[in-house]
């Protein structure tokens, strides 16, 4: 299974591991960063811890509320911040929004005045009554969006982060250098004012993260080194590297982020199959069983165990992993689950099993997943399924993608196999082996190393002509002398097919009554067989 696909199969929801130290402002940084489900679960988590701004909470937790279209539930948390502290103006804001969507505008004007006389020179207030304008109507809106940043501007003397977020995030859509600017421009405030902006960091990040990553990457490591605790930045550059194809990196950035009380399951799933591609099995496999333990029926961490039990060879462990995946009555099984398990099975000496899940794993996608026809005939061979393995490999081949020479002589190789398992003398076996030297021959048409492949074609000749020594034989094993003899340590290397070939020829032309050539190809079988007593001793009664 390839890198993303496995990653893709691991991330399941967003579940919170443990008890949410962290507080409600990592919350508040998942939204304004647009990562709006973690921002949710977390504040939603963190609602009634002692140390949360509940008028702060609310108003996020009613925006993502307005997010989805649920007005009644976003008025529902609004109003609670306005009980919560009727001082913070922000839940005014939220209200006057909700106003406005209604065509309300005086309702709205209402509340974004009541919310401002909160405090008329907080520049971040009047940016957050400009969000609002533009979420509803950017166009219808204009004026009123552009007299609040002004505003803002002038209260903070050009200086209110919040205000260059806001215009970054108006003029991203068309224009991403403007919308850096904008963002940079935040940083760089916020930092003179002595505080440090993730929101802005990871927007302009993500306007990076396409065109220039190692940029996007450093930027975050920027923030990781302001903000240590902040669940947003370690997260976020875990992403990054793991976008970057970065994956050893990922995996030590998840490593720390994962000790973040503010992070997530589908953060340790990641972690668990980043070990695993990374090839740290036993750290993945306790990643994945420690997942498991609050989520028994986890079909990505049990896929996990499974693969990290296997590459552990833990055979049989990993067989037990597998039959608990396969029962998961939710689970949509990939490729890379039942190859693993028919490998599994093979290494447990139950090939007929392992053939099953080769079958079903080719069924998921036939063309995609062809390459498995391979390994299936292979597997065929070695259980002495001589039919089997060359029908399927003669699929393999008709299929006609990627097919290598070294395919066809694969394939040449089954119907030897094949041939020789049936009767002599039989249509079957002849069949066979003519099957057989076709194939040789399509392979030896473009082959740089012939040898191999012209003695796999005597050996299918023979299989075919019942072990007569014919012309076309002959014929064949001088081709094979040929090609060896381009490379003398061949003499040496393929012995027993120097064997064959002369002792096949001499008995040719001894047969024909051509003693001088069968004396010839006698003697060349002593030079590569000078041990053989009998055949010296014979050499000396041909005359």
């Amino acid at each position: 299974m390839k890198f993303r696909t496995l990653f893709t199969l691991c991330m399941g929801g967003f579940a919170m591991m443990a008890s949410a130290q962290g507080g409600y402002q990592d919350g508040v940084d998942y939204y304004n960063a647009d990562r709006f489900e973690k921002a949710k679960t977390i504040l939603d988590r963190t609602l009634n811890d002692g140390g949360t701004d509940k008028a702060i909470s609310y108003f996020y937790l009613g925006s993502l509320e307005l997010r989805e279209g649920n007005k009644a539930e976003a008025a529902k948390n609004f109003n609670a911040g306005v009980a919560a502290n009727p001082a913070n103006g922000y839940n005014y804001v939220g209200l006057g929004q909700i106003a406005l969507m209604d065509g309300n505008k005086a309702e709205a004007e209402k509340q974004f005045k009541a919310a401002l006389a909160t405090d008329k020179k907080d520049a971040a207030l009047m940016a957050e009554v400009a969000r609002a304008y533009f979420n509803v109507d950017p166009v219808a809106y204009a004026k009123e969006i552009d007299k609040q940043i002004a505003n803002a501007m002038k209260v903070s003397k050009n200086k209110e982060a919040k205000v260059y977020v806001l215009q970054g995030d108006m003029v991203k859509q068309n224009d991403l250098g403007q919308a850096a600017g904008f963002y940079e421009q935040a940083i760089i405030y916020d930092e003179e004012a002595g505080n440090i902006n993730p929101e802005a960091y990871v927007k302009y990040s993500n306007l990076y993260n396409r065109v220039n990553p190692e940029f996007a990457i450093n930027k975050l490591k920027e923030l990781n080194e302001k903000l240590p605790t902040s669940a947003l930045a370690q997260s976020e550059l875990a992403e990054k590297y793991y976008d970057a194809n970065q994956f050893t990196r990922a995996a030590e950035q998840y490593g720390k982020y994962i000790q973040n009380p503010n992070h997530f399951q589908s953060d340790e799933q990641r972690y668990s199959g980043l070990l695993y591609f990374g090839k740290r099995y036993q750290e993945s496999l306790a990643q994945a069983e420690k997942v498991l333990a609050s989520d028994p029926d986890n079909v990505y961490m049990q896929r996990m165990v499974m693969l990290n039990k296997s590459a552990l060879e833990d055979f049989a462990g990993a067989e037990a992993a597998a039959q608990k995946l396969f029962a998961h009555k939710d689970a949509t099984f990939t490729t890379t689950d039942y190859t693993t398990y028919a490998e599994v099975l093979n290494q447990l000496g139950r090939p007929a099993e392992a053939l099953a899940a080769y079958e079903q794993a080719f069924a998921i996608n036939p063309e995609k997943n062809h390459g498995l026809l391979k390994d299936m005939s292979s597997m065929y061979t070695n259980m002495e399924d001589y039919a089997k393995a060359a029908e399927v490999m003669q699929k393999y081949v008709d299929d006609g993608q990627d097919v290598s020479l070294n395919d066809y002589f694969t394939l040449s190789n089954r119907y030897k196999n094949l041939g020789l398992s049936l009767p002599e003398g039989s249509q079957e076996r002849t069949d066979a082996a003519n099957n057989g030297i076709k194939y040789v021959d399509m392979a030896l048409a473009d082959a740089a190393n012939k040898g191999p492949l012209y003695r796999n074609k005597a050996t299918l000749i023979q299989v075919r002509d019942g072990g007569e020594i014919t012309p076309e034989l002959v014929e064949t094993y001088q081709a094979m002398i040929a090609a060896y003899d381009e490379d003398p340590a061949n003499r040496t290397k393929y012995v027993d097919a120097y064997k064959s070939a002369f002792n096949n020829i001499a008995n040719y032309y001894l047969k024909a009554g051509d003693k001088d050539n069968a004396r010839l190809y006698f003697e060349k079988f002593l030079e590569v067989d000078p041990e053989n007593e009998p055949l010296r001793e014979y050499l000396k009664t041909l005359k």
